[in-house]
């Protein structure tokens, strides 16, 4: 996933320094990881994030300096990364955390995620309405929105949201239901990570996952990122 992005001196080495404050072999995982090892939520969210900060490293580097930053999910901190309110070692730590948190929030084939195709999200919401255990989780376009919940929960979920005229209701590969209230224990832990973070106001608008809206910096970032974990990303 990375080997041609660590070919780059100075992101090999910075690669190096989140690695070793992170405590993980983050270069296994840009370059010789499998699969299923990537797939698991803890080793892909470091892997992802720091592509997003090498990347902007790289652009920067050749002139191209970004005026406003955003980033779905766990890209939400390499978007910060990138307006300088954090530096990559903290966010990268802090991001380790957070996988495993996630990870370890709900037992594995308990939960899951789904995409929704072909319906728009207030018809989405209203199907859900009477079901125990499925949430929407992320509002990726005005006629894709993934839901999440428990096994159960998204089954029933299916039948309504295809009785209420979804194309298709597609099952996804991950092994939690992120961004919906079964993450809770999971941003609690979070939040203690991100408390050790000294957040500097955001030197371009960084876009927030949780609001739609524009980070404020400061101690704000702590509350909305572990707020962002138990919530849907409003990406449309």
């Amino acid at each position: 996933m990375g080997s041609e992005l660590l070919e780059d001196a100075e992101v090999s080495a910075l690669c190096d320094r989140c690695a070793a404050q992170a405590g993980i072999d983050l270069r296994h995982l840009l370059t010789t990881a499998g699969e299923d090892e990537l797939r698991l939520t803890q080793n892909a969210q470091p892997a992802l994030c720091f592509m997003g900060i090498g990347l902007t490293r790289l652009l920067r580097r050749r002139g191209v300096d970004p005026s406003a930053a955003a980033g779905h999910s766990v890209g939400e901190y390499a978007a910060l990364a990138a307006s300088e309110a954090v530096d990559a070692a903290s966010v990268i730590k802090a991001v380790v955390e957070r996988g495993k948190a996630m990870a370890d929030a709900a037992p594995a084939g308990t939960s899951s995620m789904a995409a929704v195709l072909g319906l728009d999200a207030e018809k989405i919401e209203a199907a859900l309405a009477g079901i125990d255990g499925a949430w929407p989780a992320n509002y990726n376009t005005p006629t894709q929105t993934v839901i999440a919940g428990t096994t159960a929960g998204l089954e029933r979920a299916a039948q309504a949201l295809q009785a209420a005229g979804a194309k298709r209701v597609i099952p996804l590969n991950v092994s939690a239901a992120f961004h919906t209230p079964l993450m809770a224990p999971a941003a609690e832990r979070l939040r203690a990570a991100l408390d050790r973070i000294e957040w500097r106001t955001p030197r371009i608008p960084v876009m927030a996952n949780l609001t739609g809206r524009q980070h404020q910096g400061g101690d704000r970032i702590s509350h909305v990122m572990e707020m962002q974990l138990r919530s849907p990303v409003l990406w449309a």
